[in-house]
């Protein structure tokens, strides 16, 4: 898997084929018309997003990123994928890996929900730092049958 720009023809196949568990994270907070909400949502992002494309025919796989938040310092990570993803896992995490080094450098508290079911994502969540205690944070609606994630940038030197 390689990591390849963002683009609408792109985030539309990942739209189109994905997995289960993420087609039913869509619908509960997107809505029926999820498919062009979260691809306006991606192509106006403004911070980073990555999408994982196979190297053997360039099919698009995986794209995620991560959104700032009205508070400084935490923000709100995501993962939309295609079945075949679970075939490229250890490609994904180590992607994954890196590219929340950059992440680190700009949040202290990264976090989402999650549907519970998602034992897929939650497992290599885990394999990140990302806890599961089931804190209900305020102001942060979390669906019946959704649980919140969170993880803690581990401090460095004298605090930074």
């Amino acid at each position: 898997m390689y990591e390849k720009k963002k683009n609408e023809k792109d985030i539309l196949y990942i739209l189109e084929h994905l997995r289960s568990e993420d087609k039913h994270e869509a619908i509960v907070q997107k809505g029926e018309n999820f498919k062009e909400i979260i691809l306006k949502e991606i192509m106006d992002c403004k911070t980073r997003t990555y999408l994982g494309c196979k190297k053997s025919d360039d099919t698009p796989v995986c794209i995620g990123g991560y959104t700032d938040t009205q508070e400084k310092g935490v923000g709100i990570v995501w993962l939309l994928s295609t079945p075949e993803i679970e075939k490229n896992k250890n490609c994904l995490l180590r992607h994954i890996i890196k590219s929340f080094e950059e992440i680190d450098e700009k949040y202290w508290l990264t976090c989402n929900i999650l549907y519970s079911e998602n034992r897929f994502a939650k497992k290599w969540l885990k394999k990140l730092g990302f806890k599961f205690d089931n804190p209900k944070p305020d102001g942060i609606n979390v669906p019946d049958g959704f649980e919140f994630f969170y993880r803690i940038r581990e401090t460095r030197g004298l605090g930074t």
